[in-house]
């Protein structure tokens, strides 16, 4: 009969491999990331010269977006691009004010000659994958240039970007930048793994030519080829993710420029981004659903079949650290003896420990790298890391949700109009209780118990990641 040691081993073991396979894979994308200068410039020179301008669509999506809307549509309608070659449609699935806002917008820029109209709908069917779905059967470019209604992309995104669109590209996705990065020290997080991610992973995914996620926030993408891949799919809550799947499956390559900034807003509250992270979670699990064994029935590389299987398994990680977390916790409580043997293996120590030492050194680096300064952004740092666990419970409810295809609701991150440290969001929009938040309440007081009887047994650093994640949960609850 297997014991509860045995059975707590092989659930450590288990849940840890998709964990070290991602932070290891981490590091060689680490590594490459810093060839993406050297290799991306060449891409940039041998694309430079005049082009015929080509017809381009620009499809804002909008949803209850009433405190940005006008900013998005005015940068829209600022690209530096003949007028003749460029549409502009407003996907609008809003259920308040923004419509009427949107509306009076559009008739604004008609006026100056724009071809631009909005397109509302009733019902949201499919979400925002349904909203661009519906957008483009009316998109008349070769081209469709996606961004969300927050999005300010640059005069020049357009006459940078098309050169670069040779035969088998899908896509060009450009950086996200941000608006109100010094809002809120969550916004200040939130902003550090959006840049660690596009310039370490998403970065080096593009210089290798594994597969990718293009930004939903703001892609450029050849019309035929999203034909070809019948467009978004509306089962799926990750729009971006999904679409990148079908382009990487048949075939067709996508490139990130870095240096094409494209700023928006972070969220300034810890609970929209745990809810974001979540349904990026949800999703990106329902794609490994999707497309697993599309993937390995491809015709694609064996690296980038694992690439790709990697790229789709991040989810995990929040299970694994809740199992360690757990089995580490109860350990103490319960005296079992698989816990500290485990943990004071020198192997295992030494295997788990050497990625995440490096790994945590890339947000110093990456600060540098956007001159955002080591000494002030160290609280940032450590504030990150604490953030992250405490989106564990959500993101791995949502993981298991996607995984096993269980009903799924879309949340929709508030946009509050903010910029640099400006702007307020209390009285705008408020993040109700969902059944998820209560688990999470429930949880977090659990582990805030097991903290004391960690501190107890001297076993500080289990009992300080414990005592934090409970107070941020409780915290971010509080703060909706």
């Amino acid at each position: 009969m297997i014991n509860a040691d045995t059975l707590l081993l092989f659930l450590l073991v288990f849940t840890s491999l998709p964990v070290l396979a991602i932070s290891y894979n981490y590091l060689i994308l680490i590594t490459a990331s810093f060839k993406y200068n050297s290799k991306i410039k060449k891409i940039m020179e041998s694309s430079k010269g005049p082009i015929n301008p080509p017809k381009v669509t620009i499809i804002v999506s909008s949803f209850n977006e009433r405190y940005v809307i006008e900013n998005g549509l005015n940068a829209a309608t600022s690209i530096d691009y003949p007028k003749d070659k460029l549409q502009i449609i407003v996907a609008d699935d809003s259920t308040d004010e923004t419509y009427e806002i949107a509306k009076k917008k559009v008739s604004e820029f008609l006026n100056k000659g724009y071809d631009i109209q909005i397109i509302h709908r009733e019902k949201r069917d499919g979400f925002k994958a349904g909203a661009l779905n519906n957008a483009r059967k009316f998109a008349k470019g070769d081209y469709i240039l996606i961004m969300d209604a927050d999005s300010i992309p640059p005069k020049d995104i357009l006459l940078k970007s098309l050169p670069l669109m040779k035969e088998g590209l899908a896509f060009v996705s450009f950086k996200i930048g941000h608006v109100n990065r010094d809002y809120s020290w969550v916004s200040k997080a939130c902003a550090l793994l959006v840049d660690m991610y596009e310039t370490l992973e998403r970065a080096a995914r593009t210089i290798l030519k594994i597969p990718f996620g293009l930004s939903g926030a703001c892609s450029l993408i050849r019309k035929d080829y999203l034909e070809q891949v019948g467009g978004w799919s509306p089962d799926v809550l990750v729009d971006d993710m999904d679409i990148s799947c079908k382009f990487f499956l048949n075939g067709k390559n996508g490139l990130f420029i870095k240096d094409i900034i494209v700023p928006g807003e972070d969220p300034p509250l810890l609970e929209s981004w745990k809810r974001q992270t979540a349904r990026n979670a949800e999703g990106v699990s329902q794609c490994l659903r999707k497309y697993f064994s599309k993937i390995w029935r491809s015709r694609i590389g064996i690296i980038s079949k694992i690439e790709f299987i990697l790229l789709l398994i991040w989810p995990f990680a929040s299970i694994g650290w809740l199992t360690t977390t757990f089995v580490a916790a109860l350990g103490l409580l319960f005296k079992f003896e698989v816990a500290p043997s485990l943990f004071q293996n020198p192997v295992y120590v030494i295997v788990v420990m050497t990625p995440l030492i490096i790994v945590s050194l890339t947000p110093l680096y990456v600060l540098r790298l956007y001159g955002q300064g080591i000494r002030k952004n160290l609280l940032t740092v450590i504030l990150m890391y604490y953030y992250q666990l405490s989106m564990a419970i959500a993101n791995s409810i949502s993981c298991i949700k996607g995984i096993f295809g269980l009903k799924f609701e879309f949340f929709r991150t508030p946009k509050y109009g903010l910029k640099g440290n400006e702007g307020k969001w209390k009285g705008r929009y408020r993040i109700s209780m969902s059944k998820l938040s209560y688990v999470e309440l429930l949880v977090a007081l659990a582990l805030g118990a097991l903290s004391i009887l960690a501190f107890l047994d001297s076993s500080y650093f289990l009992g300080l990641n414990l005592f934090a994640f409970s107070v941020i949960t409780l915290w971010s609850l509080f703060m909706r």
